[in-house]
This record gives C-alpha cells, structure tokens and sequence, in this order.
C-alpha cells in the first residue's frame, strides 16, 4: 500500500536549519531557524524557533495562524491586547497586521502562512 505522507515528524523536536533574524530587532540578539514543510505561491506551512529577544513585526500582505509548541513570552498586538507565548497557545495574525514578540526564553512554533490581501476595518 502506497503512503499518503511525505513527511512525519515531531515538530518539537524536528532539526531545523538556520534562517534570517527578525528584521526588526529592539532588544536583544534574537537567532532563528526552521523547517519549511511545504512551500507554494499561497502558503507556507513550516516549524519556526526564535531565540529570547524583542523584535517587531508586520504582517503586510500575508496573515498566519501559529501554535506554540514550547518558550515563554507574549505578543503585544498593536491594539493593545497581548497574546501568551506558551506551550498549546494559538494565535492568529490577519494581513495587516502588526506588533512586538516579547520572547523570554527560546520559542518554537508551527505555522500556516497564507497570501492574502489586506483586511480592511
């Protein structure tokens, strides 16, 4: 019988490679790296790490939906509601969006990122 998987891993523990800083760095000396499971022109499904650090981000042109998997942190979202980074955490970022990780101890996250056009309020 022919499998219907092309990849079976234990995204907590999966070796990941490295990858670019944040680009928007605040504090700290942040690294990260990642696993990119599937890469097409309208997604990318991958698992990510970040090292302590505070940097800010945008999500211009793209939304995402994370689940962290281990770290400690949060997320300060421009409306001035924060989100826990905590292991079984989920948290949805809409295009347009924008905010500062606040990350205290090293971070890993499975995520879903999708193209899409801005929300519009």
């Amino acid at each position: 019988m022919t499998s219907l998987h092309s990849h079976l891993l234990d995204a907590a523990t999966a070796e990941l490679t490295e990858s670019a800083a944040p680009a928007r760095i605040v504090e700290g000396d942040p690294t990260c790296s990642e696993w990119v499971i599937v890469d097409t022109t309208d997604l990318e499904i991958g698992v990510w790490e970040v090292t302590p650090g505070v940097f800010d981000s945008v999500k211009q042109g793209i939304g995402e939906v994370v689940i962290f998997l281990f770290g400690r942190g949060r997320i300060e979202h421009s409306d001035g509601s924060v989100s826990p980074i905590a292991p079984g955490a989920v948290v949805e970022f809409l295009p347009g969006w924008t905010g500062r990780w606040i990350v205290e101890e090293t971070t890993r996250k499975l995520y879903t990122i999708y193209s899409a056009p801005v929300a519009s309020e």
